[in-house]
């Protein structure tokens, strides 16, 4: 028992100095630097509500997108997140999502699909002249583990194959996704962390490009207190990108009833993205319909409508 105990302490040190080298070592770039930025867009709508605040305060199916490490403490056994997302105006996210709990740890599927809207292909002989149209597309495909390290830690993997399409031009790439998740000492209390989409460059055309790379680190808090306790949730996350500065994320969910979840939210240091607001309800015992609106900034782009059922058993 004892060296399990190193072996899991020295397991633990090992993620957390990865994740803190990995924010540490990251250098704000220039916004297009990286590709792939479908990869951001998270699944959920109960997050996207809360300001995109998810790496401590996610759960169930959509947490498999945030930090499945968070599952380890959650008490289901299979759960599914089917989502569509209204992006900008231009765009439609699906996602669907499956965890279930299997042994000592829990075991997730991640699909995530952005369909961009018909473009012309315009001529590069003859300018104006339209030849055509075509709708670029990108899609994902992930795999994910987490498993419980003691009582009060979770630790997860994830790995994800990604193909994008746009007119003529296509590649497949693959990147791997880290977690850790802490449930402090004090009730209600949890901080956790993550580095997503490390991966080799892509590649449409001629100039290759990197994955949206990112590392977060978050802190959620469900006060324990008598009239409180499971009724009101705070979250907030600081993510370090790799192709510019980094962002706030912070949102706030209250359970006016059991069936009936308001939630608010912002994100911080952002040019296009404001505040959000949504809502959860459960018209069933194991049913909850979750619904996002998410202010965008960019004149002539529309806000965001994300809509996700989640149902488990």
């Amino acid at each position: 028992m004892h060296g399990l105990s190193k072996m899991r302490i020295l397991i633990i040190l090992t993620a957390t100095l990865a994740v803190t080298l990995g924010v540490s070592s990251v250098q704000a770039g220039n916004p297009g630097e990286s590709g792939g930025l479908f990869l951001r867009l998270g699944v959920g709508a109960r997050e996207a509500a809360m300001g995109e605040a998810g790496v401590a305060s996610s759960r169930g199916a959509s947490a498999l997108f945030w930090n499945p490490a968070n599952n380890v403490f959650e008490d289901f056994q299979t759960e599914l997140v089917l989502q569509h997302n209204r992006h900008l105006g231009t765009a439609s996210q699906e996602a669907a999502a499956v965890a279930h709990r299997m042994g000592g740890g829990v075991l997730g599927f991640v699909f995530s699909g952005l369909y961009w809207d018909t473009i012309d292909r315009r001529s590069e002989e003859n300018v104006g002249l339209v030849e055509g149209t075509f709708k670029p597309y990108d899609v994902s495909f992930g795999l994910s583990y987490a498993r419980p390290l003691g009582d009060r830690f979770g630790v997860g993997l994830s790995a994800k194959m990604i193909h994008s399409k746009i007119d003529l031009y296509s590649d497949t790439g693959f990147a791997f996704d880290f977690f850790v998740t802490h449930r402090a000492m004090i009730e209600g209390l949890v901080f956790a962390a993550s580095a997503t989409n490390l991966g080799s460059d892509m590649n449409l055309y001629v100039q290759p490009y990197a994955l949206p790379t990112a590392y977060r680190l978050g802190a959620a808090y469900t006060p324990d207190q008598e009239g409180l306790a499971g009724r009101v949730t705070f979250a907030g996350d600081i993510s370090f990108p790799n192709d510019t500065k980094e962002k706030g994320h912070f949102g706030v969910e209250v359970a006016l009833l059991p069936e009936l979840m308001l939630r608010g939210g912002t994100r911080v240091n952002y040019d296009v993205q404001g505040w959000t607001a949504g809502a959860g309800f459960k018209p069933l015992k194991n049913l909850v319909v979750d619904y996002a609106y998410q202010d965008s900034k960019v004149e002539g782009f529309d806000a965001g409508h994300k809509f996700s059922l989640v149902v488990d058993w």
